[in-house]
């Protein structure tokens, strides 16, 4: 009976805690795909990481500014409105004794040595009261010196430290006497806007004029005359386009002048793939000189904007994002490709293509190791034309 009992218990508190952990898994995708964040090709990460869960739970140093630093910057902002002021102060106390009296009556039930305890319902609520000390904590920080006119933070994860005007900040904020909606941001909120220009039966001298119609005014960064992000995306995202659109033609016929040679002649399949690498890179540098020369805008222009813009984690993500659109063939998907056949197809290319480098293309690795993905890439392509008859376009 006392083991039939202690395992409902045990199911209860598990299925709550399975309850939380989905719902939790359902707000970061929801997160993840808000941000727009690359993580598709991650893969599924080791279970061995649980081996070690708190350890892996841990906040990353520099996360550490938005449990500590956040906190008591946004209380000081509060001075200047004595009714917000005296919210402020009485949440304070409130989590304060919240914290104390809760972790008081857990420490003494524990210390009993009390069987009715629910152990995975104690750990979560210990993880939530840590949080609400360490905030509470971060919040009861001082450093000599400042004052209500004056703060100073240090930045955790650097050597670094902050001193702030309270004075100039508070100056910057207006209190309203209404709320205001709010709303989960999308990654598209602050993406680049961008129009597909339709490419069927489009002729080079019209692509270009849409494109520059497209881009519109060239804007620069008044402190370092760099491209704006978003004049630098549309350059980058018209200009890959025209470059595929030149390259279609030969790129039509690279595929069956490679299969000639397609598991026969090993090298002269390498030295097709490596023209069409070559053909393609030409293709580009000239689309880039002709946009360019119609935005009048220099190659060194360009190549320094984007070092300077490569430097934000959010463009480079976008940028990212953006080059595997661009990637994508045109057109619709033929009707009776089904997933199932893809996935398929993809699992079986991919796994003739990365032991048929091995066996006869490694060599080439001291050679150029940057042509190992496109040598794979190219060979699982071939493997389903050759296969299925199914182009790579």
């Amino acid at each position: 009976m006392l083991k039939k009992s202690a395992n409902a218990a045990l199911k209860q508190s598990t299925d709550k805690l399975k309850e939380r952990i989905e719902k939790m898994v359902a707000n970061t995708d929801e997160l993840v795909g808000a941000t727009g964040m690359p993580i598709g090709g991650a893969g599924t990460p080791s279970e061995s990481l649980l081996e070690n869960l708190i350890g892996e739970c841990d906040d990353h140093v520099f996360w550490m500014n938005f449990k500590k630093a956040a906190p008591m910057l946004f209380c000081s902002l509060m001075e200047s409105n004595n009714a917000v002021k005296q919210v402020r102060d009485m949440s304070f106390m409130e989590e304060l004794l919240k914290v104390k009296s809760l972790s008081g009556l857990m420490q003494k039930k524990l210390q009993k040595g009390d069987a009715n305890i629910d152990v995975i319902e104690y750990s979560m609520a210990t993880y939530m009261l840590e949080n609400k000390l360490s905030v509470l904590k971060a919040l009861n920080t001082t450093v000599e010196g400042d004052s209500e006119e004056k703060m100073t933070l240090n930045i955790q994860g650097t050597q670094k430290s902050m001193v702030i005007d309270l004075v100039k900040l508070r100056d910057c904020i207006t209190f309203k006497d209404e709320s205001v909606e709010e709303k989960n941001a999308k990654a598209e909120d602050y993406m680049t806007k961008i129009e597909d220009i339709d490419m069927t039966n489009i002729t080079e001298d019209e692509f270009v004029a849409k494109a520059v119609a497209a881009i519109g005014e060239i804007k620069k960064n008044p402190q370092n005359k760099t491209l704006t992000k978003d004049t630098f995306i549309k350059v980058f995202k018209y200009t890959g386009d025209f470059a595929k659109l030149r390259s279609a033609v030969f790129k039509q016929s690279a595929q069956l002048e490679r299969c000639e040679h397609y598991n026969k002649d090993h090298q002269k399949y390498l030295q097709a793939l490596q023209k069409t690498i070559a053909d393609e890179e030409k293709a580009y540098e000239k689309s880039s000189e002709i946009i360019f020369e119609k935005l009048s805008i220099s190659p060194e222009m360009f190549e320094k904007s984007q070092q300077f813009l490569m430097q934000d984690p959010a463009i480079q993500m976008e940028l990212f994002n953006l080059g595997i659109k661009m990637e994508q063939p045109p057109g619709a998907a033929p009707t009776d490709l089904k997933r199932e056949t893809v996935i398929d197809l993809v699992k079986k290319s991919n796994d003739f293509a990365f032991e048929h480098f091995k066996t006869k293309y490694i060599s080439v690795m001291g050679q150029d190791p940057m042509i190992m993905p496109v040598l794979i890439s190219a060979i699982a392509h071939d493997w389903v034309f050759k296969n299925h008859n199914w182009t790579e376009e």
